[in-house]
């Protein structure tokens, strides 16, 4: 016999409610990275450190890095190979 799953609270506190709106509307950072691997064009989000923006192609999985620092580059598109 199957058990049924612990019911979770459907109800939002106007608190928590508050704080999934303003996480929805914030934007995120990102640069655009073409993968050359599969010719698709994907984003990369700067991570939680905010010290590199991490992304990875959406057909073959291969990850890219990239670090943010002094001496870098104003350029919001890339190609990864």
């Amino acid at each position: 016999m199957h058990n049924a799953p612990p019911r979770r609270n459907r109800y939002l506190t106007l608190k928590a409610a508050a704080r999934y709106i303003r996480n929805m509307t914030e934007k995120r950072k990102f640069l655009g990275v073409h993968f050359k691997c599969c010719n698709v064009y994907a984003r990369a989000y700067m991570n939680k450190e905010k010290n590199a923006y991490q992304g990875s192609c959406p057909r073959c999985g291969k990850r890219v890095d990239m670090q943010i620092g002094s001496g870098g580059t104003d350029n919001r598109f890339f190609s990864a190979q």
